[in-house]
């Protein structure tokens, strides 16, 4: 089935021209060779507990969500990623089920909180976006890498300067990843993949959440 999720995705990369096509293809060859995405946390796995900042300063934390019900949680880059914005849309779209199934959705990324995204989310009942300032919760759950040489220069190339973006030259970034969570803290539901062309459809989530065969 053909989502609006998976339709913007697939014209997204039908518009990327086949020089940097070739770099991304050959930076997720080399973190699928590095074991990345098996060492993140995965289904059966506790979730590591946290509290970040959200837009206003105020300090948020998983567990005291998790008290309230299950929780999305979704690692995304930033705003400057087109993937990571489709994504978005498609989560704020489907809030309104995530919420109707007792869910809630912390959104956490390194980039700074801009005007824009701020105002997208304000005032969206059940959804949180949160600063990982140094990465430190992306370490917690695995998925905080080093882009390799090959994507950084066709970003670069691109006028994409990610020490810009996050305020280190560090390069380090997260994969980005979806995680259901139970109330009681195992993960339920995962979806992380190198290639941030492929996004957990949020008609997945929700059939995690609710119906017969609902695993929360």
């Amino acid at each position: 089935m053909i989502t609006p999720l998976k339709a913007r995705t697939e014209a997204l990369v039908s518009q990327i021209d086949g020089a940097f096509r070739a770099s991304m293809a050959a930076a997720f060859a080399h973190l699928r060779r590095s074991g990345l995405e098996t060492g993140a946390k995965e289904v059966g796995d506790h979730a590591p507990h946290f509290a970040l900042p959200d837009p206003t300063g105020e300090m948020v934390s998983l567990g005291e969500r998790l008290r309230a019900g299950p929780v999305v949680l979704s690692f995304f880059r930033g705003e400057w990623c087109p993937f990571c914005r489709v994504e978005m849309e498609a989560l704020l779209a489907a809030m309104p089920d995530l919420t109707a199934a007792g869910a809630s959705l912390m959104m956490i990324s390194p980039q700074d909180f801009s005007e824009t995204l701020v105002a997208r989310s304000r005032d969206v009942p059940g959804l949180t976006v949160l600063k990982d300032p140094v990465n430190g919760v992306g370490l917690q759950y695995g998925l905080v890498f080093r882009m390799p040489d090959v994507q950084r220069e066709a970003l670069l190339a691109r006028g994409v300067d990610l020490s810009q973006v996050y305020g280190t030259d560090a390069w380090l970034l997260p994969i980005p990843a979806t995680y259901v969570i139970r109330p009681d803290g195992t993960i339920a539901l995962c979806h992380k993949d190198p290639d941030y062309t492929r996004r957990l459809d949020p008609t997945e989530i929700v059939a995690s959440l609710r119906g017969p065969t609902a695993i929360i």
